[in-house]
């Protein structure tokens, strides 16, 4: 668990020094020009890399939070029906994307809540709910 977590707080961590520190980071990115984008891209690989790892060692002696009953797996299923169009519609003009200004973000936030419903273990939830942007199946 202390990978999956070291892991989040990688990923997490570049991608909100934006939030937290915007003019550190424009100065850093203006002074350092495309070494700075190797350096972003190099620690959120890492991020990922260490999330991946870590939830596979979280996944071999999973921690039950909750075990949900197996109604929720048709719930999971009728949410993920308009993920992958709103995924597409980030990427393309129409009505989808004109009514809602962030499609992907709505999509993503959909398939974290419906595998939120269907998954029970600790390594899944705090994955979920810190970082919703992965599969846990």
């Amino acid at each position: 668990m202390v990978y999956l977590v070291l892991g989040l707080v990688l990923f997490l961590g570049m991608h909100s020094i934006s939030i937290v520190a915007p003019a550190w980071r424009d100065r850093t990115a203006g002074r350092l020009g495309n070494a700075w984008r190797g350096i972003y891209s190099l620690v959120t690989i890492a991020g990922v890399v260490v999330i991946v790892w870590g939830y596979g060692i979280a996944r071999q002696n999973p921690v039950v939070v909750y075990t949900p009953p197996t109604w929720p797996r048709n719930v999971t299923a009728v949410l993920m029906l308009p993920v992958f169009p709103l995924l597409l519609a980030a990427y393309f003009p129409g009505r989808i994307k004109g009514s809602l200004q962030h499609p992907m973000l709505v999509g993503v936030m959909l398939w974290s809540l419906a595998h939120l419903i269907a998954t029970g273990t600790l390594a899944s939830v705090v994955k979920i709910i810190c970082d919703p942007s992965f599969d846990t199946r």
